[in-house]
């Protein structure tokens, strides 16, 4: 079982690696990575309020929960309640983290966190494929049991969750860790026909789940309704596992009652972040189709430039929702998923085999979590890629045994072998995907391992260097000619942009009046780079000739060997450059972002036509020397 055990090495390793590699991220914003930091300390001091204070200028304001009033004070994402911050995410992770502080005096890293729930979660997925094997499909060999096990931990969707992980994503990756141990658990105690100790522990996983997400209710109680599915009286171990679920239930209304005042508000209505909550519909029916979809099967965006995914494109949202964050369809990201179905196949099969009845049972569980947590998760207005870690952890537990049963059943024939080789395919590209979106989740990965992503970047970027060769594409600055219509007003036109959204460069024509008007680069429309000077409008049209470093390949590119002077590639890969109505003005900077596409995007007749200005004429020009 070697190859098996080194499967589940370099998983846990690379989740490790994934999450601590974050530390560099920390100071980005400093509150949000030590909110379970405070939360047990506030335990620690026997409050449930966590530690930090809110700022003085935060609690002297009319309203705190205005959003544009409390930027400059308030503490991200947490909850303001009479003078103190709550968390609104679940205790349990800090209940579990808390003998770490005891003993050691200092809390365990957040991110390090994270990436212990996520390997612990692995071990329960480990350990169902090792056992399945050996008692369902013991002809499954070792190398494709670690294969399994590597394609699990992908579809799961842990690579890219952890390449944050921050104070959202802890109780999202611990609860489903807990899920996991609650299916092996449910699985140990129907195949022992009652084992009360296997069903205390159902009882314990579902009230760990309770309190990491109260989202998990409903998957909770099915584990336990599932106990029912005992041959023998099912009464001693559906007890025990109601008994400890309940009283945990019944713990955690309390806690929100000590904090809130009422036993159903875990703080979301005192949130803290950059919309006002009191405003929001938090869940309605109208979002499930627009989420499902989100979920299920968007198309994400692409690129020739590495990592080649982007997330889903923001359009066509219902009213009252808040929008998508990073997201990817989940059947076309890691369409291994569908090998659940397999599993369904395998159960029904084996419906009159009662050797495979525990297991049988099992997969519907499983399978049945997630359709639970898509009916939350689809209502909510909102969609967000952790969260889909929590759809999916029912079945990726599914998925693993359908791919057993693929690669390991006694199926014959040319049907089986085509199944086989669809199911190693569907591995291979959710290992692939999974890889490519976890590199390009908000480009995390240039930030925390950037040796590694300037080498993968440079490789992998060579497809993209001969196409363009073969294509003519050529880069550097560029001379504009944009057409104006008759001022109707002070407006802005974006007239070029690249990049990926909330992470956009643009180049902006401000009108001001009838005679003036200036153009100036900006990040997302909201930063400035760099602005000429007021010009004078005369006549419909204006000249420009502009240079920036998103108008060449990202820095990683081979492209850049063409620039054989060192000092002249460090110059353009910050230079911005506006020439416009006979001045220049030009700024040296990092701040922008990464091209996506081999040319900017442009605002022509057709897509500005009566809304101000549009590029009537775009011409490229020689790279410039220094």
């Amino acid at each position: 079982m070697a190859p098996f055990w080194g499967a589940l090495a370099a998983c846990a390793l690379m989740l490790f690696w994934i999450a601590d590699s974050a530390e560099v991220l920390e100071h980005d914003q400093p509150g949000a990575w030590h909110h379970y930091d405070y939360l047990i300390e506030g335990f620690v001091h026997g409050h449930t309020h966590l530690s930090v204070a809110p700022d003085p200028g935060l609690l002297k304001l009319k309203d705190p929960y205005d959003p544009q009033a409390n930027g400059p004070y308030r503490l991200w994402d947490a909850s303001l309640y009479k003078g103190q911050y709550y968390l609104y995410f679940g205790p349990t992770p800090a209940i579990l983290l808390l003998p770490w502080r005891l003993i050691a005096g200092h809390p365990l890293p957040q991110r390090l966190a994270v990436a212990a729930f996520a390997i612990a979660g692995v071990g329960a997925l480990a350990l169902f494929v090792l056992r399945v094997r050996r008692l369902h499909f013991p002809k499954l060999s070792p190398d494709a049991a670690g294969v399994v096990l590597i394609a699990s931990v992908a579809a799961s969707w842990l690579p890219v969750v952890l390449r944050r992980p921050d104070v959202w994503e802890l109780p999202v990756v611990a609860g489903c860790a807990c899920l996991w141990w609650g299916l092996y658990f449910l699985w140990r105690c129907l195949e022992s026909d009652g084992g009360t100790g296997w069903a205390v522990g159902i009882g314990c996983m579902v009230a760990l789940m309770l309190g990491s997400r109260p989202t998990e209710l409903l998957a909770g109680a099915l584990l336990i309704v599932m106990i029912f599915q005992i041959t023998k009286s099912a009464r001693r171990p559906v007890t025990a596992a109601a008994t400890i679920a309940g009283v945990a239930g019944v713990l955690l209304l309390l806690y929100n009652t000590v904090r809130f005042g009422n036993p159903l508000e875990f703080g979301q209505s005192y949130q803290l972040w950059g919309a006002d909550e009191r405003g929001v519909r938090h869940f309605s029916l109208t979002y499930a189709a627009h989420n499902a979809w989100v979920y299920l099967l968007a198309l994400p965006s692409l690129s020739p430039y590495f990592p080649f995914v982007m997330a889903v494109p923001p359009g066509g949202e219902p009213p009252g929702y808040l929008g998508i964050d990073e997201m990817h369809g989940g059947l076309v990201a890691v369409p291994v998923q569908l090998a659940g179905i397999a599993a369904a196949v395998w159960s029904w099969r084996q419906r009159r085999n009662p050797d495979a009845r525990a297991l049988r049972c099992t997969i519907a569980a499983s399978l049945l979590c997630s359709v639970l947590s898509g009916a939350v998760l689809f209502c909510f207005a909102g969609a967000v890629t952790r969260y889909s870690t929590e759809l999916f952890a029912g079945s990726t537990v599914a998925a693993a045994i359908g791919m057993m049963a693929v690669l390991g059943g006694k199926w014959i024939g040319t049907l089986a072998n085509v199944s086989r080789l669809l199911v190693l395919c569907a591995c291979a590209w959710t290992v692939g995907f999974s890889a490519l979106a976890s590199a390009e989740n908000r480009i995390f990965f240039r930030k925390t391992n950037p040796l590694t992503y300037s080498v993968a970047a440079h490789v992998l970027n060579y497809p993209s260097l001969w196409y363009a060769q073969s294509q003519g594409i050529v880069y550097g600055p560029m001379a504009l000619s944009v057409h104006l219509e008759p001022f109707t007003g002070v407006s802005s036109t974006v007239l070029l942009s690249s990049g990926r959204p909330g992470m956009t460069n643009q180049l902006v024509l401000e009108r001001l009046d009838a005679r003036h008007a200036r153009f100036l680069f900006a990040e997302n429309a909201l930063s400035g780079v760099l602005a000429t000077p007021v010009l004078e409008v005369e006549g419909n049209r204006l000249r420009a000739r502009i240079e920036a470093p998103w108008l060449y390949p990202p820095t990683q590119h081979p492209w850049w060997r063409e620039i054989r002077n060192a000092s002249l590639r460090a110059d353009l890969r910050t230079r911005f450059v506006l020439q416009a109505g006979g001045t220049a003005t030009a700024t040296h900077t990092a701040a922008f972002f990464d091209p996506t596409e081999f040319e900017p995007r442009v605002a022509t007749r057709e897509s500005e036509g009566g809304r101000g200005a549009w590029v009537e004429a775009l011409e490229s020009l020689p790279v410039p020397s220094r």
